[in-house]
């Protein structure tokens, strides 16, 4: 191998280029400072996470007189007497979640799901991008690996998104608790998602007696499929993307709310947050461990 030839030149001609090259890689420097985040985070304006919380469920609303256990539905035949699985997020000391409501007394417990129970899902898929069937199973078995808790997809649904979404329908489900609804849709039916807004989720909570009885029952999760299509068609880390939005939202159905910490997937805006933190963890793992209600 020959040994490379050494230059001629001058010290004194090496000072321009030196001072050139130091120019360019300052003013690249500043273009990742001032521009790169912004443009790391979004397609077309459209954020990387939601802004939006969904609480769709009737839990404010107490039911007095004979007890809200009478009104609810017979308990179902795949239910168990123990829980179906078992969280397995390791405990953390992470305080970086919040919950969608809690019990009250000491301990600020929040309120759950039956973990006794299979969640039930069903999918409109109207709106849908190409893929969407494998971000919602993916992201839904994420969500049930961290909390124990476990899904069951129905199959697909002509039911609409609405605003409000009653936790029973007898007349489409029969007698038992509203199955999730997932909806694929966009802004000219969920007037919501409109601007930068790619996805609102949340659950539904039982009518309730004591403290004791109140538990998430259905839910939805309305994503916005045209604003996914461009977040899924950039280049690199698109899928990741679009997976990471819907993990916050399917942690919100879970039961978590907005946390200001932009290190957690569950911050509002997300910022290069593609999976969950510690403290995403430590909040599902908490919402994992309800009691039953069979």
């Amino acid at each position: 191998m020959r040994r490379p030839r050494r230059s001629r030149r001058s010290p004194s001609a090496l000072v321009p280029l030196v001072v050139a090259l130091s120019l360019v890689v300052g003013a690249l420097w500043l273009r990742d400072q001032v521009v790169g985040e912004s443009t790391d985070r979004s397609i077309a304006g459209i954020p990387v996470a939601p802004l939006g919380d969904l609480a769709t469920g009737p839990l404010g609303s107490p039911v007095t007189g004979a007890g809200a256990r009478a009104s609810w539905p017979p308990v179902p035949a795949d239910a168990s007497n123990h829980p179906l699985g078992a969280p397995s997020a390791p405990r953390s000391r992470s305080l970086a979640y919040a919950f969608m409501d809690t019990l009250s007394g000491p301990g600020s417990e929040p309120v759950r799901w039956d973990p006794c129970r299979p969640i039930h899902v069903v999918v409109n898929s109207a709106s849908a991008p190409p893929g969407a069937a494998k971000l919602l199973s993916t992201g839904l078995g994420e969500v049930s690996r961290v909390t124990g808790l476990r899904f069951v997809l129905d199959g697909a649904t002509d039911e609409p998104p609405a605003s409000q979404r009653p936790p029973t329908d007898p007349g489409r489900y029969g007698d038992r608790w509203s199955p999730v609804l997932v909806a694929w849709t966009d802004p000219t039916r969920v007037p919501e998602l409109a601007g930068s807004v790619a996805g609102l989720a949340g659950p539904a909570g039982a009518p309730y007696t004591s403290e004791r009885d109140k538990h998430w029952v259905s839910g939805t999760v309305y994503l916005d499929g045209p604003s996914f299509t461009q977040i899924l068609n950039r280049p690199g880390d698109g899928w990741w993307q679009g997976q990471a939005i819907v993990l916050h939202e399917l942690a919100h159905l879970a039961g978590l709310t907005h946390i200001d910490d932009t290190s957690q997937l569950m911050a509002p805006r997300n910022s290069r947050q593609l999976t969950f933190a510690d403290g995403d963890l430590e909040g599902l793992r908490r919402l994992g461990g309800g009691p039953c209600f069979t």
